[in-house]
């Protein structure tokens, strides 16, 4: 792939602190440019205190993703930098599975159903004529236990730290964010193959692997 954008749909800045930081570093020379929607929470557990229901549940959530992507480039401030509908080529919803697969919290069954949905989106209609690749990257249990075992031991603002310092020593060694994640812990050879794969596995799991071999991918062609 050459040229265009790509977006990304993350749960909070730490997710685009330590991740989306060093993609655009590194499709940069394809003059593919990253923009980021950052939801500040996550929205497939977003309870509606007036309906006494999820505000997002598996019956609504294609809607939901394409609405609050349309809102998103539709927004003054991603105007302003001339992204527009057409130049995006690819959309990543980013998120922590919290282990929701695994779980039989009344949220966790409305994330788990959610999820099972967004696995099988593959395109997402953007306009009439504009479909774009749709993918999901998930860390199991979140970002901060992908990158420290023990992260579950921590603080939220010990959290938040653990995620700046991968941050910068991403940036400063391309190795170091790498081996991260593709090393010590579960990976797929796909994105098809880990969403099966997480319905099943509890431990430290990440598929960011298969888009680094995307971006190799876009490197070659």
């Amino acid at each position: 792939m050459k040229g265009g954008v790509i977006l990304f749909i993350v749960e909070g800045p730490s997710d685009q602190d330590a991740i989306t930081a060093f993609i655009a570093k590194e499709v940069l020379e394809q003059n593919i440019k990253v923009t980021v929607k950052v939801m500040h929470g996550d929205i497939l557990t977003r309870y509606d205190e007036h309906t006494k229901d999820y505000s997002i549940h598996s019956g609504n959530v294609k809607g939901e993703v394409k609405k609050l992507i349309l809102d998103y480039l539709n927004s003054p401030s991603v105007k302003s930098s001339h992204i527009r509908v057409n130049d995006i080529k690819k959309v990543y919803y980013m998120t922590d599975t919290d282990n929701c697969f695994l779980k039989e919290e009344v949220h966790s069954i409305n994330k788990k159903e959610c999820l099972n949905k967004i696995f099988n989106f593959e395109e997402i209609e953007l306009s009439k004529n504009k479909k774009v690749e749709f993918e999901v990257i998930f860390f199991a249990h979140n970002l901060e236990h992908v990158i420290d075992e023990n992260s579950n031991k921590l603080t939220d603002e010990e959290k938040e730290q653990i995620a700046s310092d991968f941050a910068v020593e991403s940036l400063n060694d391309r190795n170091y964010f790498i081996k991260t994640f593709t090393t010590s812990l579960m990976t797929w050879d796909s994105f098809k193959e880990s969403y099966k794969g997480i319905k099943s596995y509890k431990d430290r799991a990440c598929n960011i692997n298969n888009l680094l071999n995307e971006i190799e991918e876009w490197k070659k062609n």
